[in-house]
């Protein structure tokens, strides 16, 4: 019995999906709409996700993809950065091997050879808002644990602590590219703590976007360096501290909180 095979393609950093056919799409409305409104409208998706993916690509990026401007004579808008375009460009070109590589496969493959299923087990994706690229500047080790120092693209440090064993695992060596990984509810936005504290990673930057519904919001943060951070919390929260769209705040999230994962 002769099965077709299909399947997505997504460029990947490390586990991390980073391109795929959604998000192409996606950079694809932007460039010939010029907005991300207009955009996410055109692929019936809601503004929230379209920024999310949109975060979700630049924070795994070496260089921007999408930037935005406001006012000026056109009234600002969201446009595609050059290295965006030559993504776009080059992906075209991967699709088209993709498919004829499925179109082989789909010649060899026997349903009842069970590698149908050992194709899908290796589709593993991460549920963690924050992803963030990062160098390893050094390594405190303990005896059980480790501090990993590490630095974001803007130059600013953040710390990790993770096991011994888990650096090993990872084989995690100074000077080596990690993803800095952590919930949206791990990252604290709360006027009681202080950016000195040396128990708490902190990052300060700017409210870009608030979503919320009637129980929870959801407030990201675009940092120095261009990445963003999400923080999830009560809206009793949010009206507490007063929390405005282009405001400068600080964000702590404790160094256990945070998983480390390599390419």
């Amino acid at each position: 019995m002769q099965n077709n095979v299909n399947g997505r393609l997504w460029i990947n950093k490390s586990e991390h999906n980073f391109l795929g056919q959604g998000r192409m799409e996606l950079l694809m409305h932007i460039q010939k709409e010029g907005s991300i409104t207009k955009a996410a409208k055109s692929m019936k998706m809601s503004y929230k996700a379209a920024w999310d993916s949109v975060d979700a690509m630049n924070n795994l990026s070496e260089f921007p993809l999408v930037t935005s401007s406001k006012g000026g004579k056109g009234g600002g808008g969201t446009h595609l950065s050059e290295y965006a375009k030559e993504l776009i460009d080059t992906y075209k070109i991967l699709q088209e091997e993709h498919q004829q590589f499925l179109d082989n496969l789909s010649k060899r493959i026997s349903e009842k050879n069970g590698h149908i299923h050992l194709l899908k087990s290796m589709d593993i994706r991460i549920s963690a808002r924050n992803q963030l690229k990062t160098k390893v500047l050094s390594i405190q080790r303990g005896v059980v644990e480790s501090i990993v120092f590490l630095e974001l693209g803007n130059k600013e440090s953040i710390t990790a602590v993770i096991t011994n064993d888990s650096l090993t695992t990872l084989e995690i060596d100074v000077g080596m590219e990690l993803y800095a990984l952590f919930k949206a509810n791990a990252l604290i936005l709360n006027d009681e703590f202080s950016p000195d504290k040396n128990d708490m990673n902190s990052f300060i930057g700017k409210i870009v976007r608030i979503e919320h519904d009637s129980l929870n919001a959801e407030v990201i943060i675009e940092l120095k360096g261009g990445n963003t951070v999400c923080s999830t919390l009560p809206i009793e929260m949010l009206k507490r501290l007063n929390l405005k769209s282009g405001m400068q705040v600080s964000a702590f999230c404790k160094p256990k909180s945070i998983i480390l994962g390599r390419w």
